[in-house]
């Protein structure tokens, strides 16, 4: 997994803060049950509590400059006494830098942060702390930004309960931020909108009443979904088992399914399963044919004709029933069942006359069909540009595909000579092509 690392600059600015603004407290350890904790070995604790007073009293009459010097004489020889001297140079620094706009005084914060983190622990809430000032107060600096997303992610991976869904929000906030600056790629980024999003969206399901970020999921799923890094795998590990669960839940399935379709997930299992649940919701014609033409895929076949049946079945008109055969026919000439194909594409045109596509299979059902001499298999491209030229008539939006295929079948016509030798010698005359196909067309000579 690829971290943004900060640069020099910013390494040496943080170092150079600590050392001036906090000094090195010095330090022994004593235990405690959460493990070692430094302790100062310098003044007593009435000599703290008496400087503790002081700054608070300087800092309470608005003289933060004074108030800032004793307390770092605190700090530096009180840093385990109370929590509450790193909650208050937290506050004078914010104060300072509101007033001032200069960055060294966040660079003081987060070592506030970082120091009380030392001596009392709570790391995972100290850090999220320091991201909110991150991206509060400099959100839009690389650095800074840079190193808000690794804190987050580094809490999201180690302490996800720590973080509420406001914290999961600000992460997928960040990293879309740092992926428009070109700072993390796109691996990254659906890393972070995996885990934001996957997080929110169980947290809203199982206790809405403690995730009320109910557009911010749905901001962060758009954006996902538009910014065009989103994988099957990433829809699959955030939805499938979601689907599962809810597959009564239409508005779910159906936008489960577009995003499927938009990303080009198609041949995905999961996409296979919100079929199915689509159709267990709505057993229409079209949800049927879909569920068809998928197991026609994955070469089901006895499967895909029970769904072709009850999509027949279910819808009694013309058009739609002609629509459900013509994909029939399309399945069976892709197994090479020509004159099954034949038939049910006739019976398709038959339902529909403007249907075009059934010409189009009938012209492949005679393309490349054998007969067992040359002539006779090359007299049957005479009938496939009889139905493609047929098929562009009825339907102009197939002119593209029936030209190609003209073009394409036209150079496997008879030539003059193979129609010599079967006594025809001129273009234009009416000619019976035999066999299963018997049709009646006319002579063409392939340009040669």
């Amino acid at each position: 997994m690829i971290r943004i690392s900060i640069n020099q600059r910013w390494g040496l600015a943080v170092m150079a803060a600590l050392l001036m603004t906090l000094g090195v407290p010095e330090v022994s350890a004593r235990q405690s049950n959460e493990g070692v904790i430094p302790e100062s070995r310098g003044r007593d604790s009435v000599s703290c509590t008496e400087s503790i007073s002081l700054y608070k009293t300087l800092y309470l009459n608005r003289d933060i400059g004074k108030a800032l010097v004793v307390w770092k004489t605190v700090l530096a020889e009180c840093p385990s006494s109370s929590e509450e001297i790193y909650a208050d140079g937290e506050s004078m620094y914010n104060e300072l830098f509101n007033s001032t706009g200069e960055t060294a005084y966040i660079d003081s914060m987060l070592m506030v942060i970082t120091q009380r983190t030392f001596y009392f622990n709570g790391k995972a809430e100290n850090d999220l702390r320091k991201s909110d000032l991150l991206f509060t107060l400099a959100g839009d600096d690389p650095a800074y930004l840079g190193l808000c997303y690794n804190i987050l992610i580094e809490v999201a991976e180690s302490w996800p309960d720590q973080m509420d869904c406001d914290h999961f929000v600000l992460l997928a906030t960040v990293a879309a931020s740092l992926y428009a600056m070109d700072i993390i790629d796109a691996e990254e980024l659906r890393h972070a909108f995996v885990k934001a999003i996957g997080t929110v969206d169980t947290r809203a399901e199982e206790n809405p009443g403690n995730c009320m970020n109910h557009e911010d999921l749905k901001n962060m799923e758009t954006f996902f979904r538009t910014i065009g890094v989103m994988t099957c795998a990433d829809i699959e590990l955030l939805y499938s088992q979601k689907i599962d669960r809810n597959f009564r839940d239409t508005v779910l399935v159906n936008k489960v399914f577009n995003m499927l379709t938009e990303t080009g997930c198609t041949g995905s299992d999961l996409y296979y399963n919100v079929a199915v649940k689509m159709f267990a919701n709505d057993r229409s014609a079209t949800n049927a044919v879909r569920l068809a033409e998928l197991n026609v895929a994955r070469n089901n076949i006895e499967r895909a004709i029970s769904y072709f049946t009850e999509a027949y079945n279910r819808d009694t008109s013309s058009l739609v029933r002609s629509g459900v055969i013509t994909r029939v026919a399309a399945m069976e000439l892709s197994q090479g069942k020509r004159q099954e194909a034949r038939n049910r594409a006739e019976h398709a045109w038959q339902l529909n006359n403007r249907n075009g596509e059934a010409l189009l299979i009938l012209a492949d059902c005679y393309a490349g069909a054998s007969f067992g001499n040359d002539f006779d298999d090359h007299s049957a491209y005479w009938v496939a540009v009889d139905y493609l030229q047929a098929a562009r008539e009825v339907d102009p939006s197939l002119k593209t595909i029936a030209d190609e295929k003209i073009k394409t079948y036209s150079m496997l016509f008879p030539t003059r000579e193979e129609c010599f030798y079967r006594r025809i010698l001129d273009e234009g005359v009416v000619y019976n092509v035999g066999g299963w196909i018997n049709e009646i067309t006319r002579v063409r000579f392939r340009k040669e």
